[in-house]
């Protein structure tokens, strides 16, 4: 059982850090511990957390811990950002979107050719839904945005990662309507 302090800590950090996560590292450096110790101590914290009947949870992604929405929480957060239509997608759009999510980073030029019509619009309402940004730029001539997703990409979708994608050789009009369904 860990003090009520170092608890306060744990917490306050990983609110602190965010996305970014609170590493064992930095949490070995903060708290003035050796590694293993800090690590045991987050360890401990994820388990005693979890237990409580939270909105949140820790999860461990590698040697990084996170506060994220539990499951039943996250799903009716989801639910209610796309019934009140914050989120909705024309075919257009999640055209666009997939293209960008199989292809990315890729250019307005790149997408444009494989659509055959120009995705001007559809870029900047996807822009503005935080599903994708473009923050790097192509060092060619003219230097073109790299449009790519975002974690809001992710959370709407309801994966982890780009890697649950369905791979796109075997993708059938049933498996897209089944994806977009989640």
């Amino acid at each position: 059982m860990l003090l009520d302090k170092i608890k306060k800590t744990i917490e306050a950090l990983l609110f602190m850090k965010g996305e970014e996560g609170l590493s064992v590292e930095f949490f070995s450096t903060f708290m003035e511990v050796e590694y293993h110790e800090a690590e045991n101590m987050l360890n401990i914290f994820l388990e005693e957390y979890n237990l409580r009947d939270n909105p949140l949870i820790i999860k461990k992604f590698g040697m990084t811990y996170k506060m994220l929405l539990n499951e039943e929480m996250s799903e009716m957060i989801k639910k209610a950002i796309v019934s009140k239509n914050l989120i909705k997608l024309s075919k257009a759009s999640l055209e666009t979107l997939a293209i960008i999510a199989y292809n990315q980073p890729i250019t307005k030029v790149q997408i444009d050719k494989i659509r055959g019509v120009s995705s001007d619009s559809i870029l900047h309402s996807l822009i503005s839904k935080e599903l994708i940004v473009s923050t790097k730029t192509l060092d060619t001539i003219g230097k073109p945005k790299l449009y790519e997703t975002t974690e809001m990409f992710l959370d709407v979708f309801g994966i982890e990662s780009l890697d649950e994608l369905p791979k796109s050789d075997d993708i059938s009009e049933s498996e897209i309507s089944k994806f977009l369904e989640k």
